[in-house]
């Protein structure tokens, strides 16, 4: 993050950086496995729907805050994808718990703006991740075709082609990027992850531990991708 001279500037930033790994903390180790808790007790849906939105609330208003505080000397294109992606997808993440292909559609979206980001932030391209995207797509396209039902499966598929592209690019971010890079490609890497973990578990059936691994590699990337702007 770009800090202004003056040594007030400097301790608003380092309680700004406190606050926000502390918001982390407990979004990851706290909020995130009594949400997965909620799925399997009963709980009512609209206090299901409260944790889930305290959940994806947190990489929001972090990445949200951390590229207003970047915007003294410019933002990019790229900034402002990211923001929007990160806001569709916590959208997608109400909405998935009343309308499914709603939500999906949304998180479809929110990846799409994703991938523009990373276009944007990002002129350099290895072609490990070209190769990194025709395996996932292609691996997609068989285990959709083999284990999933026909009702959706053109859209699991254009979803996966889409989820593929995100992995492939964190991957690439990681090999050619820096520091900042190396997080937001781990933060991509991860959504991804997490979709393919809960396709598992919707195939082979889910326990709590398999849906808090799948949740926590999800809030998880968001949480790395909402860390961008403070390590610019």
């Amino acid at each position: 993050m770009i800090l202004t001279d003056g040594g007030s500037s400097i301790l608003l930033m380092r309680v700004l950086y406190l606050i926000v790994t502390l918001m982390y903390i407990t979004d990851l180790f706290l909020m995130v496995p009594k949400y997965t808790k909620c799925k399997y007790d009963h709980t009512p849906r609209k206090k299901k729907l409260m944790w889930k939105g305290a959940c994806i609330g947190v990489p929001v208003i972090a990445i949200i805050v951390g590229t207003i505080f970047n915007a003294s000397k410019g933002l990019a294109v790229g900034d402002f994808l990211l923001v929007a992606g990160m806001c569709v997808c916590a959208a997608g993440d109400i909405v998935l718990e009343t309308k499914f292909i709603k939500g999906g559609f949304l998180f479809f979206f929110g990846h799409v703006l994703y991938i523009a980001a990373i276009l944007t932030i990002t002129k350099h391209y290895s072609p490990i991740a070209l190769i990194i995207y025709v395996v996932l797509a292609a691996a997609g396209w068989i285990l959709t075709h083999k284990l999933l039902s026909k009702k959706y499966r053109i859209l699991l598929v254009g979803y996966n082609l889409t989820i593929s592209a995100s992995f492939a690019l964190g991957v690439n971010l990681c090999i050619g990027g820096g520091a900042p890079l190396a997080v937001l490609g781990i933060g991509l890497c991860l959504l991804p992850i997490s979709d393919w973990l809960m396709a598992r578990n919707k195939v082979f059936g889910s326990t709590y531990g398999w849906s808090l691994l799948a949740l926590v590699t999800y809030f998880g990337g968001q949480i790395l991708i909402s860390a961008y702007p403070y390590l610019k």
